[in-house]
């Protein structure tokens, strides 16, 4: 069973585990809400048994508020909440006799792998980062592997896992190295879907969160461009990937400032996503007052971090926040 099918009616129990807030049901929880830290704002429901809450600051359901308030990668919750409940999924798929999608096969196996990959410190992925300046390692999101197989040929490889909103896991960004550089293949660079495509259409805010959501969080494309940044201006910097996801990026509830940093494309589409996104949080129902889209005259932030340049920035800001400084 999933994890956050096999959670419903343990919520309660789970909460306590993580230090959060007890159901309250209509009630308003009186100390302070474990994401915006807003007091008597906070209320969770659990309606249907599913660990409901409201507050200021969003709405979601039991593992939305785990997720959020402990800022734990899916896999590792899942699994402590798998062992809360006592939920065994691959048993109870095999008792079923249904069998699984390619999708829902080659997730498990990804969150498997995932789960036995070496951090980076001390790899040929830390080796490969410092090659292009990058001394400072994400915090999570992104393990090492010392074999993967391409084309009969031995490599080593980045694993980088990409969540929505929701925290489900949606792709698994692979980079195939060649001791510290970048293995020179067709397709060093691979995105793998991790759910179907009826739902990836739909999925919000995908981004590889290598670093805890903070009251100023960075969005770049890539990898190597995001951690840049984070060395660079000193924010916590997710990577959404490509300008499509950009695009659609909306911050987690408790981000005052955006920071888009955008790639200075010849054809423009990097800046085109940029301000896209600006303009969606800047009329979103967030908590998002500030919006700064920032770009350098070279190509990328990587390029600026290894030969150096001056950045341009162009600032949003809500409207009411306008009419209040004027």
């Amino acid at each position: 069973m999933r994890t956050r099918d096999a959670a419903t009616g343990h919520w309660a129990k789970i909460f306590e585990y993580y230090g959060l807030p007890p159901v309250t049901g209509k009630r308003h929880f009186k100390g302070k809400c474990p994401i915006c830290g807003g007091v008597g704002k906070f209320r969770c429901d659990d309606k249907d048994g599913k660990g409901t809450w409201v507050c200021v600051c969003g709405s979601g359901d039991g593992m939305s508020l785990v997720l959020q308030a402990t800022g734990k990668p899916w896999v590792e919750i899942c699994e402590e909440i798998d062992g809360l409940t006592g939920n065994v999924y691959e048993r109870e798929r095999q008792n079923t006799g249904k069998p699984a999608s390619k999708i829902a096969t080659d997730r498990e196996r990804v969150i498997r792998k995932f789960g036995r990959l070496s951090p980076l410190q001390g790899t040929s992925g830390e080796a490969y980062l410092q090659r292009r300046g990058i001394l400072e390692l994400p915090e999570e999101g992104i393990g090492f592997c010392d074999k993967q197989t391409c084309n009969g040929h031995e490599y080593q490889a980045l694993y980088s896992l990409a969540t929505d909103d929701k925290g489900a896991l949606c792709y698994l960004h692979r980079t195939l190295l060649d001791g510290d550089r970048k293995a020179d293949v067709v397709a060093a660079k691979k995105l793998m879907a991790l759910q179907e495509s009826s739902y990836l259409e739909y999925a919000g805010s995908v981004a590889i969160r290598m670093f805890p959501p903070a009251a100023t969080l960075g969005i770049a494309e890539g990898i190597e461009t995001a951690l840049s940044c984070r060395q660079i201006y000193r924010c916590n910097v997710w990577s959404v990937m490509n300008t499509s996801f950009m695009e659609k990026f909306i911050a987690p509830p408790g981000v005052n400032h955006l920071v888009i940093f955008a790639d200075n494309d010849p054809h423009g589409a990097g800046l085109a996503a940029a301000f896209k996104c600006g303009k969606n949080n800047i009329l979103s129902r967030n908590d998002v007052e500030k919006v700064s889209i920032r770009w350098p005259d070279l190509p990328d932030f990587n390029d600026m971090l290894t030969e150096g340049c001056e950045a341009r920035q162009h600032v949003l800001t809500r409207k009411q926040k306008v009419a209040e400084a004027a």
